[in-house]
């Protein structure tokens, strides 16, 4: 054996690893980052909301200086900040469902993605072009999922917001002058919903160029066999 076999398969080792990252930059490769980075943002924008268990602090009952800064015509005391906490939990209980799925449909969808842009870096839809009809076909029904899958999430979540708790709980947090808890979509609410969106037209466009390349695919490897038996 050589002494520089060793170096020899190193190096060659390092241009493979360097050929099959260049599939991240081609369009599918994009394509599929973007997938991954538009689920990543769903699931932010759920989780802020449902990580938020922010609610009325009733620090004016501790007394002192803490009555003195946070008491007065803005507190709330007695059976009404007991009343209040009580809503408050009752609507967190309440608000969560719609987020756990959202978060649960993007990461799925996120995993998904990853797994496909591996495969593509690792060259396999070149060595069995059926995995590129099949992650055709999948792109193009999550494309279509997100449809009715956006629909159940505002549905749920106005149902979240005409709930009698969340009514009481806005009435009587504006009986105090306080903001910022209305029975409305928030920020959160509509950037997850624009994001949906977004992904609507990603996952739909990675299916045609899935399909595209599974025709580039065959037509190159059909091209390669007619020039060997050419041979």
């Amino acid at each position: 054996m050589s002494v520089n076999e060793p170096e020899q398969d190193i190096h060659r080792e390092r241009r493979s690893a360097l050929f099959n990252l260049r599939y991240i930059p081609t369009s599918r490769g994009l394509c599929q980052l973007m997938e991954i980075f538009v689920n990543l943002l769903i699931i932010i924008c759920a989780g802020v909301p449902y990580g938020n268990n922010g609610g009325y602090r009733d620090l004016a009952s501790l007394g002192g200086v803490y009555y003195y800064h946070f008491g007065g015509a803005n507190a709330f005391t007695g059976a009404d900040a007991d009343r209040v906490k009580t809503l408050d939990r009752l609507f967190h209980q309440l608000k969560r469902p719609p987020y756990i799925f959202a978060m649960a449909c993007a990461g799925c969808i996120m995993i998904y993605a990853s797994v496909m842009l591996c495969l593509g870096i690792f060259r396999v839809p070149y060595r069995w072009p059926p995995v590129l009809l099949g992650e055709a076909l999948l792109n193009f029904l999550i494309g279509l999922g997100y449809i009715p899958a956006l629909a159940f999430y505002f549905i749920k979540l106005q149902e979240t917001y005409s709930n009698a708790i969340c009514k009481e709980r806005e009435q009587m947090y504006k009986s105090k002058g306080h903001n910022g808890f209305e029975c409305q979509f928030h920020g959160a609410d509509i950037a997850g919903g624009l994001f949906g969106v977004v992904g609507v037209f990603v996952f739909i466009f990675g299916a045609v160029l899935a399909a595209k390349a599974f025709r580039a695919v065959r037509e190159l490897k059909s091209q390669r066999k007619n020039e060997e038996n050419n041979y």
